[in-house]
């Protein structure tokens, strides 16, 4: 193993470094959103961004590393600082530098990385962008491009701390602070309405399907919306969308969305998930949309073939439990929409057996406390609660679902709440 190099010009990128504020600051949305996109995109288990101090690298935003830092001499990215382009490693077993390293033969056991090193506003690589697996993998120039890309849009955020610390000491003032949060306040309250006006009715009767839904929003206005409506009279229509962040500008991104799809305003043909989910790729990119992306499960249920087409766009899978409570989970590779990456070939089909049932979901449905355990509930444990709550003889109401998970995340939902639940006749 190679440690990490200190730079010639350290004393110089350490204050460019300094001059951020930014170590041991608690977690951003903003970043977290940029991590997020990276693993989606890249179909990886951990992703991260990395800022490099003098003997460590802390992550200020990351996703399956259990650390908040590591030693820099044993940090990948610590030898990506020392370069003015990328570092790909695409097998570390087989690089002098990194074979031995302890993140390669231990925890988090990482065979393949890239990272792209990310400048201070002096001009000095002070942090990176980096995704990472656990096995090793090729890395295209287009992959790079992309890679770079998101890079960019970190390194602007990482550039915005100190204007966005100087613009919150403008306003501490407490006259201004007490209008603020009042205006805040009045405006959430509007959202909050409009975004549940906006919700369909609950599907009863004798027909071929059985919708019903609950949604809870959290303290702050997010962006959940779902809906359901007849194509024609033989193909139902069912979607639920999650648009990244929270507050007005979330709620009113998801509110457009769920008019495009309810309205059927994109020039597509409704019945082909995978191209609705390319038009909504088309119609919301992230660089029109304050660098907001957003995840979305479309499906179309024909009722004579009794098949559910439908494409998951970064969105968790959806569970399908047949009469005998056999679970089928829903799942996609597509990345998040607004990226510009998806395919209008990505959907599957799945066959409905007569009885079944279908949940679709929010995040806000898993990312709570997993009883008896330090970690998040996730659509596996999600469904493992649905299944024991639930049997053919005496299926469990949505009110005792959601009293359930309510009770685990100590009585709130920290995020906007929304499941859909569809009963598919004999």
């Amino acid at each position: 193993m190679i440690a990490a190099p200190l730079l010639a010009d350290e004393a110089d990128r350490l204050a460019d470094l300094r001059s951020l504020n930014i170590l041991d600051t608690p977690r951003e949305e903003r970043f977290d959103r940029i991590v997020k996109v990276v693993a989606a995109v890249f179909n990886v288990p951990i992703a991260y961004i990395a800022v490099i101090d003098d003997d460590r690298q802390w992550f200020k935003a990351s996703q399956g590393m259990c650390r908040a830092e590591t030693d820099r001499a044993t940090s990948f990215c610590g030898h990506t600082i020392a370069m003015d382009e990328p570092l790909v490693i695409p097998d570390a077993l087989l690089d002098d530098r990194f074979a031995e390293n302890p993140m390669v033969v231990g925890d988090p056991f990482v065979r393949f990385y890239a990272g792209v090193p990310l400048k201070g506003p002096g001009g000095y690589n002070v942090a990176t962008l980096c995704l990472a697996d656990r096995a090793p993998r090729d890395f295209s120039s287009g992959d790079l491009a992309v890679l770079t890309g998101l890079a960019e849009i970190a390194e602007r955020e990482l550039r915005m701390v100190d204007v966005i610390e100087s613009q919150a000491r403008l306003i501490e003032t407490q006259a201004e602070l007490v209008s603020t949060q009042r205006r805040l306040s009045r405006e959430l309250e509007e959202a909050a309405r409009y975004v549940r006006s906006r919700l369909p009715e609950p599907l009863n009767g004798d027909g071929p399907v059985r919708i019903d839904w609950r949604y809870e929003a959290s303290s702050e206005v997010g962006g959940d919306a779902f809906g359901y409506h007849w194509l024609d009279e033989n193909r139902l229509a069912l979607y639920l969308l999650d648009v990244s962040g929270h507050g007005v500008g979330a709620a009113l991104m998801s509110a457009s969305i769920h008019a495009a799809l309810s309205r059927q305003t994109l020039s597509v043909d409704f019945a082909r998930p995978a191209e609705v989910a390319a038009a909504l790729d088309r119609a919301f990119p992230m660089r029109d949309n304050d660098n907001k992306f957003f995840t979305c499960f479309f499906g179309v249920y024909d009722v004579r073939e009794r098949t559910l087409r439908y494409a998951s766009a970064g969105h968790p899978p959806a569970l399908l439990f047949a009469p005998g409570g056999e679970l089928t989970n829903l799942r996609s590779n597509s990345p998040v929409v607004g990226i510009g990456s998806q395919r209008e070939g990505d959907e599957s089909a799945v066959e409905i057996k007569p009885g079944s049932r279908l949940y679709f979901f929010s995040d806000g449905a898993f990312e709570i406390p997993r009883e008896n355990s330090d970690g998040l509930l996730m659509p596996d444990g999600l469904a493992e609660i649905i299944r024991s709550r639930a049997c053919d003889q005496c299926r469990a109401s949505l009110d005792d679902l959601v009293r359930h998970l309510r009770a685990l995340s100590g009585g709130t939902f920290n995020d906007d709440f929304s499941i859909v639940s569809v009963d598919f006749a004999g």
